[in-house]
């Protein structure tokens, strides 16, 4: 078993889907369905339904939030490759903005039962 190299906590969100969009105004479009593989408050690990083009490496990641449904999008950078189709991310500097929209996104993907959320202190 790999040894856990992130200081936050993962969280693993249910059946949560994205949209995969390419950042680069220079490159030709690309939009990609994934699934959201864990999120923390750090980075995000999705997995996609075909493999992502070499040469990207800046992404955006656009979704609703699973209990209010509100639209949120994040800039991430490709961090490493755990398979073919499954990508870890990091967020990029210019969502230091968007911090509390990660917090309520992690809240939001941490319902244990249906009805019952667990909240940590940081």
């Amino acid at each position: 078993m790999k040894k856990e190299r992130r200081s936050q906590n993962r969280v693993i969100p249910k059946d949560l889907q994205a949209n995969i969009h390419q950042i680069d105004a220079h490159a030709q479009e690309m939009s990609l369905n994934a699934e959201i593989m864990d999120i923390s408050r750090t980075g995000i690990r999705i997995k996609l339904n075909k493999p992502l083009k070499k040469s990207l490496n800046k992404i955006k990641i656009s979704m609703h939030l699973p209990d209010s449904g509100t639209p949120f999008s994040v800039n991430c950078i490709l961090k490493n490759q755990h398979s073919d189709k499954e990508y870890g991310l990091s967020y990029t500097d210019d969502n230091r903005h968007t911090q509390k929209s990660i917090d309520d996104m992690l809240f939001q993907c941490v319902k244990l039962y249906d009805s019952v959320f667990l909240i940590k202190p940081s």
